[in-house]
């Protein structure tokens, strides 16, 4: 089993590694400040400049959905190490299951070394109103939504001031994450309600609404190629070429930096489609029973530590390199003790 993952907890490992995850050497300026008794971090000055710019300094971790649960668990743990000692709030607000899905929850997260762990569950919109949910969220380190209805998320939460909070939590570096429907709702546009892989003629209906946008210019779909859901991304760009289309595999994700660049992560595939040439489309012009035709448009297809930066729109292939084994065979041996 320990060779199925060969090479994934390496790549997740320098993923951290390059952003900002382990200690690095102090620059002249720092040593300087140091020196002067006003001691601040490189990642602390960039959170700042972030922040003056209205510009994230948290990561979005999206989900493809039915991540491993059982094995090595390579998302979820890649998850809790960023969390470290911090303060998860698990929101179980897209499922009519909340509360058999944060017992799951709590307890992989648990087991994987977080120990700060609160529930935000909110029934109705009233609900997510009120003060004294917000408190949930105080000195959170990361928000993790599990799946559902997408639309359950931004009908209770969207225009809120806990969506206001959870908005904060990311800016300011935070992690807020999602699977399935949770990371579908991250996107600034989603795709609701729509069966089977989506459109074949310009006359079926793509039903698209707003998500939390906190993912900037893009739609995220989910159980992608397990679902089949190509058509439906490409209707949907095509309809919005200036959105990127991100289509994540199960027990795959993607965790979208500060720096613009997103890393796949997962067993999976991770597809980008990529409108922004996008030279024809009958979509708005064509009869109905016509089928869509679209020109133009780039796909690409990432796979586990390969990395994509959003503002080029460019793939970029980052060697993974093999893991420890020792440390794979300990994981795997304490599991199954």
């Amino acid at each position: 089993m320990a060779g199925n993952h060969n090479g994934q907890r390496k790549a997740a490992s320098q993923i951290n590694k390059a952003n900002g995850q382990t200690g690095s050497s102090q620059k002249p300026d720092q040593k300087a400040a140091k020196k002067n008794g006003h001691v601040r971090s490189e990642k602390a000055d960039k959170k700042d400049a972030a922040l003056a710019r209205h510009e994230p300094a948290g990561t979005l971790f999206a989900i493809g959905g039915a991540e491993d649960r059982q094995d090595t668990k390579i998302i979820l743990r890649n998850l809790a190490e960023r969390i470290g000692s911090g303060k998860l709030v698990i929101s179980t607000v897209a499922s009519d299951y909340g509360d058999e899905l944060w017992d799951a929850y709590r307890k992989l997260f648990s087991s994987m070394g977080v120990k700060n762990i609160k529930h935000l569950d909110v029934d109705h919109r009233k609900e997510s109103l009120k003060d004294h949910s917000l408190d949930v969220l105080a000195d959170a380190t990361a928000v993790f939504f599990t799946g559902g209805d997408q639309l359950k998320i931004t009908t209770r939460l969207g225009g809120a001031a806990l969506a206001e909070r959870i908005e904060e939590i990311y800016m300011r570096g935070g992690i807020v994450a999602g699977t399935s429907a949770g990371a579908t709702a991250l996107g600034e546009m989603m795709l609701v309600g729509i069966p089977g892989g989506g459109i074949n003629k310009v006359g079926d209906v793509l039903h698209m609404t707003t998500g939390l946008g906190l993912a900037k210019n893009m739609i995220i779909d989910q159980h992608f190629s397990e679902r089949g859901r190509i058509r439906r991304l490409l209707g949907a760009v095509a309809q919005n070429p200036r959105m990127l289309g991100i289509g994540i595999d199960e027990d795959t994700a993607i965790s979208l930096e500060s720096d613009g660049k997103f890393y796949a992560l997962g067993s999976g595939a991770v597809y980008v489609v990529d409108g922004h040439d996008l030279s024809y489309t009958n979509i708005s012009e064509a009869s109905f029973s016509r089928a869509l035709s679209v020109f133009g448009v780039k796909l690409h297809v990432l796979s586990h530590g390969d990395c994509f930066v959003v503002n080029s729109r460019q793939p970029v292939h980052t060697g993974a390199a093999d893991e420890d084994v020792e440390k794979e065979l300990r994981i795997i041996g304490e599991e199954i003790v």
